[in-house]
């Protein structure tokens, strides 16, 4: 499908084990979970992962709270603090896996720059996480911000981690929503809620390029209901 606005609150959990659940929130483009680790209870933590709420500590010693991006090629314990801990993990096709072992990269770690747009018009501020064949970029739209019609290179997903912010004719994106839009489908505008919105954007092979309708046209039109 082109696009999906996925709800995970409306999605039910389905027990792992004693204190530790999933459920499924896409398998576009690739199988994305959602997991859930009750207070003080340990559960193994793999792959790509954008932690949403709470915090923990992983068996070496690593702190992780809501807002880290990590990475672990092989399964490691961690251990939820009084709060729970909730993460999302994406299940990376080979092509798009990081070289390394293991990072973690922290929530204030990377520091806030523009993004530079070829057309020069305006953007917004944006924390570079990863740029590779998958790249990661979290950014923050004021409420007077609004990105009209635009498309990019390769497939993308949206986590909006706090506010809220509208995409065209999908309606409203609340916190903790995700979105999926394959690559050349152009769409918007985008518009955030009164208190503006943040949201961590992945694109699934390669940069993050930015390309405005009116400049270029999109290669597969524009999305449709």
């Amino acid at each position: 499908m082109s696009w999906q606005h996925i709800r995970p609150a409306d999605l039910a959990w389905r027990t792992v084990s004693p204190g530790f659940s999933s459920r499924v929130l896409t398998q576009d483009p690739f199988p994305v979970y959602q997991y859930r680790v009750e207070a003080r209870t340990e559960a193994p933590l793999k792959g790509l992962v954008l932690v949403q709420e709470g915090s923990g500590e992983l068996v070496g010693g690593v702190r992780v709270a809501a807002g880290d991006l990590l990475w672990r090629r092989a399964a490691e314990q961690v251990r939820a603090a009084g709060a729970g801990l909730i993460w999302s993990q994406l299940e990376l096709p080979v092509s798009m896996q990081p070289g390394v072992g293991s990072f973690k990269v922290g929530v204030d770690e990377k520091p806030w720059q523009a993004f530079e747009d070829p057309a020069g018009r305006p953007t917004q501020p944006v924390q570079v996480l990863l740029d590779s064949t998958l790249s990661a970029l979290r950014t923050r739209f004021v409420p007077t911000y609004e990105a009209g019609e635009h498309w990019h290179d390769f497939d993308t997903l949206y986590f909006i981690t706090a506010g809220d912010m509208q995409f065209g004719f999908e309606g409203q994106y609340y916190t903790g929503d995700v979105r999926q839009v394959r690559g050349g489908f152009s769409y918007g505008p985008e518009k955030p809620g009164p208190s503006g919105v943040e949201f961590v954007l992945f694109s699934c092979g390669g940069s993050v390029n930015l390309h405005w309708s009116d400049l270029e046209r999109s290669p597969h039109g524009a999305l449709s209901r």
